[in-house]
């Protein structure tokens, strides 16, 4: 009986470690978001940056043939901080939260939309 009851403990011990292991891996409190980083660039930007603590999101923005790619705070992701911050009243723009999201060039159609819109015409062709 003590045999099962160390086996058990040896295992909850792996288990924990595991555990603990996977939260450093992935809760590291010293992450620092990196984005691509050009102002009134014609072309896609290729210059990238590490992100203050205080900066949370990259941002691309499209003004004429213009881009401008940086990074930015979530909470002035919006259309009127950012017409504000660039002093423009025309103009495109796209936030995300990962490490060099802002590359891609800005379309009109959402992405999130379009999955959606496919996975509904699949489950409708299969019906």
């Amino acid at each position: 009986m003590f045999s099962n009851q160390g086996r058990s403990m040896v295992k909850m011990n792996c288990i924990l470690l595991t555990v603990c292991i996977v939260l450093v891996a992935f809760c590291s409190s010293g992450f620092t978001l990196r984005c691509y980083h050009c102002e009134n660039s014609p072309t896609l930007c290729k210059t990238n940056s590490t992100c203050l603590s205080t900066e949370d999101t990259c941002l691309q923005m499209k003004f004429g043939k213009l881009r401008t790619f940086s990074c930015w705070k979530t909470s002035q992701c919006n259309v009127n901080d950012i017409a504000v911050f660039f002093q423009l009243d025309n103009f495109d723009y796209f936030c995300c939260q990962r490490d060099l999201c802002n590359k891609s060039p800005i379309t009109g159609v959402n992405k999130a939309a379009f999955s959606i819109a496919s996975v509904i015409t699949v489950i409708w062709m299969l019906l």
